[in-house]
């Protein structure tokens, strides 16, 4: 409930500029409204997006705004974080760690509210359920289990491809260390093991000559690299290793059907698979060229990545000869420490500052999760838990590589799947302190017990308060004091007063022009939305001035020439964001805006422009 009210207020309060939330919407709008995906609607994410949330407001006749978006975010954004608050008390056993698992998880999603109804949203669902399926197991029914699973992946891979390409990546990795097919076939496990080492290079190959993109590769890499020598001494036992077998095939099968449905539906809909791979591949690839913006990694987390390699190998080799044993508080203590230091990163709270990039919830987090692969001396797990323990490790890495090419919201959204990793060390390190503190008297283990709930219930209390309680205080105030918009569908959206004005002007001159078309340069999509005006084909995003090639620039000044009354909203500060300093290209609708419309009137930042030759002068 305190999470919902969160959400809430932060949803309806937080604004972005440059209107993400806005061009997802317009484009969904046309997609309910029967626009052919990728031919009449823009997009460079996958269909299932589409699918499940054009399909909603289609279904249910409700119109596609501002208040119906951000209402959506709030419910799926404390329904994922309930999904990875259940995962954590799966693996830890501890309802006080399931609850700040949970806080942990809804404080990294703070980044919706910022993009709200952006594909990302359902990807972490998917996450979510994905994760908390994979916890649970493969139950009595694995192969069933493991079609879930492989449907989910398949519908991730199918809204963001390269959120979902790392999860394929994840589980391949996992099944190539522990599942003992695999692993006696070296010529399958050692290409498949090589293949995600060297995932960072094939990602982000083509920018090595930036320095942060050199060293987050090589975190990436290094981080992996450590995974791999932590988990290499995990052997799943004869005894029910069909479980975790019947598991993958199911994955398998699952993802093969799920993702036939998927392109199956949207082929009925109109759209050509070639249709979906510009969408999703060569659009998305283009991403890069629209923008890109830095990782803000510190250097000296490549030091710490070689450092874990090193750690890995030296645990690992100890624990060969019996040296680290459960006699020693140390490895429990370890544990403990990494997996609070991932979920304190992960929340953004710190308490002690020893991140060496604060304010990056990812960079320390992946140069730890390897001690996850390394169960607790002299514990006895079924085989399932070896693919666990390698899974949720390199699915947190691999996820992490969505920073790249944008740095942004991504850095929350890959710090999410950090959090059941975090539970894992901890659940890990409550066992080998449990059985350190038996080993000493009796006196001592009911002291532990002591020490283990007053520490768990501070521990939630501080997550709460930090991630909770004072974001609640804060948001609320600004709601109160910020005014709404005076718009059909937008009502519940409190902004400051500047932007408010600025906004209700613009729709208001809209309006008075009698404008039957507008564009903006660049785009803020959602005036579409509020003034009820809808965009030129093919729903142009806000980043037009860079995204969209010459033919689809030329189709927009055809339909905006051809419209009675079209009118331009221009922002020459918000373009330059865009443009990064860059003259804007030499492409029809660029050279249209700047040289066929006049000034009428200013409102803030923005101009409001009318043709400079009227249609019949």
């Amino acid at each position: 409930m305190a999470a919902a009210v969160a959400a809430y207020l932060t949803a309806f309060t937080v604004w972005t500029p440059y209107d993400d939330e806005g061009t997802v919407l317009v484009t969904l709008q046309a997609f309910a409204q029967g626009d052919t995906l990728y031919r009449d609607v823009y997009s460079p994410y996958g269909p299932f997006y589409y699918e499940a949330f054009g399909g909603l407001f289609a279904l249910t006749g409700q119109e596609v705004t501002t208040d119906a978006s951000r209402s959506i975010v709030v419910v799926l954004w404390v329904l994922t974080s309930f999904l990875f608050g259940l995962a954590t008390q799966r693996l830890t056993g501890r309802l006080a760690l399931g609850v700040t698992g949970m806080i942990a998880a809804f404080a990294s999603l703070y980044v919706l509210a910022g993009e709200t109804l952006h594909p990302q949203v359902l990807c972490v669902f998917l996450l979510g359920a994905f994760v908390l399926l994979a916890v649970f197991g493969p139950t009595p029914r694995p192969l069933w289990a493991g079609a879930v699973g492989g449907a989910l992946i398949a519908a991730l891979f199918l809204t963001k491809v390269n959120l979902g390409a790392y999860a394929i990546a994840a589980v391949v990795l996992a099944a190539a260390l522990t599942a003992e097919p695999l692993r006696r076939r070296r010529w399958l496990s050692w290409p498949a093991i090589a293949a995600v080492l060297v995932l960072p290079l094939f990602v982000a190959g083509r920018d090595l000559d930036l320095g942060w993109v050199r060293d987050m590769v090589l975190v990436q890499m290094l981080a992996m690299a450590a995974l791999v020598v932590a988990a290499w001494p995990l052997r799943p036992a004869e005894d029910g290793k069909q479980g975790l077998v019947r598991w993958l095939r199911g994955a398998v099968a699952g993802f093969a059907l799920a993702f036939v449905a998927i392109m199956l539906a949207i082929v009925l809909n109109g759209t050509s698979p070639s249709d979906v791979y510009d969408g999703m591949v060569t659009e998305g690839l283009r991403v890069r060229d629209v923008l890109v913006s830095q990782f803000p990694m510190s250097p000296a987390v490549v030091d710490w990545a070689v450092a874990a390699v090193a750690g890995a190998a030296l645990w690992v080799g100890l624990r060969s000869r019996g040296e680290v044993g459960e006699t020693s508080i140390w490895p429990g203590l370890v544990r403990a420490i990494a997996g609070l230091a991932i979920w304190l990163s992960v929340a953004k709270i710190a308490p002690l500052a020893f991140n060496p990039s604060p304010g990056n919830p990812d960079s320390l987090p992946m140069v730890l999760v390897w001690i996850a692969a390394i169960p607790p001396a002299g514990a006895s797990e079924p085989p399932y838990k070896s693919f666990l323990r390698v899974l949720l490790p390199a699915l947190a890495i691999a996820e992490a590589l969505q920073v790249y090419p944008v740095a942004g919201s991504q850095m929350g959204i890959a710090s999410l799947t950090f959090v059941p990793v975090g539970a894992l060390l901890l659940a890990d390190a409550l066992t080998s302190l449990r059985r350190w503190s038996a080993a000493r008297a009796r006196l001592a283990s009911e002291r532990f017990g002591l020490v283990v709930a007053v520490v768990l219930v501070a521990l939630a209390s501080i997550f709460a308060i930090d991630s909770l309680l004072r974001p609640i205080g804060n948001s609320a105030t600004v709601y109160r004091d910020q005014k709404p918009l005076p718009f059909d569908g937008a009502g519940q959206l409190h902004l400051s007063q500047a932007d408010r004005e600025s906004y209700t002007r613009l729709v208001g001159l809209l309006h008075r022009y009698r404008c039957t078309d507008f564009i903006g340069y660049p785009n803020v999509n959602s005036l579409y939305l509020w003034s009820g005006i809808d965009p030129p084909p093919p729903a142009a995003p806000g980043v037009w001035i860079k995204a969209l090639d010459s033919e689809r620039q030329q189709r927009i000044v055809d339909e905006l020439r051809a419209s009675p009354r079209p009118c331009a909203i221009r922002n020459d500060a918000l373009a330059a964001l865009w443009l990064g300093g860059e003259p804007p290209p030499d492409r029809p609708l660029v050279r249209y805006v700047l040289d066929d419309f006049r000034t009428v009137e200013e409102v803030g930042e923005f101009q409001f422009m009318l043709p400079r030759y009227p249609r019949g002068s």
